[in-house]
């Protein structure tokens, strides 16, 4: 699995958004377009997970959820900074039989 963030930093104004993406990868580092594994996303720091996603429309697991399963490889969690709180948001994404993954957004 890899975590990649639209971006890197954040404002910690409350509302400033990042967006994370998760990709189910094989042992080559190669995309599994076919996975549907259910992650469990969490964070740590100053930040909150705001909602998860996976882009598949028959999927009816509600958006504010810490767990979402993949959809053709793919999922999403939408973090935000706490407002007023600066430092680093590490996100974690977790699933059964596959090591966990951590990406870090600082927040200014």
């Amino acid at each position: 699995m890899s975590l990649k963030p639209d971006r890197d930093t954040i404002n910690a104004d409350g509302h400033d958004l990042s967006f994370v993406t998760l990709t189910i990868l094989d042992k080559s580092g190669l995309m599994v377009p076919r996975s549907k594994n259910l992650i469990r996303f969490s964070v740590s720091g100053p930040g909150e997970i705001v909602a998860t996603d996976n882009g598949d429309a028959a999927d009816l697991n509600i958006f504010s959820a810490h767990e979402r399963k993949a959809f053709n490889g793919l999922a999403l969690v939408i973090v935000k900074a706490k407002r007023g709180q600066t430092g680093s948001i590490v996100i974690t994404a977790e699933s059964d039989g596959l090591p966990p993954v951590r990406c870090t957004v600082t927040t200014k």
